[in-house]
């Protein structure tokens, strides 16, 4: 199983927050860094499942 990493707007805030697996990874202020961060830890992820798959 892979890892969850969920975009959320803060409520009552103009800032979004990354959590991965549940837990509080980073709180930025546009939607774009929010969804380059996920971007970011999925290709992570899924390189060292090729790593570790090889």
């Amino acid at each position: 199983m892979g890892v969850m990493i969920e975009i959320r707007k803060n409520r009552h805030t103009r800032f979004w927050v990354v959590y991965v697996d549940g837990e509080l990874l980073a709180v930025v202020v546009y939607r774009k860094g929010a969804v380059a961060i996920a971007d970011m830890l999925r290709k992570m992820h899924f390189s060292k499942k090729a790593e570790d798959a090889a």
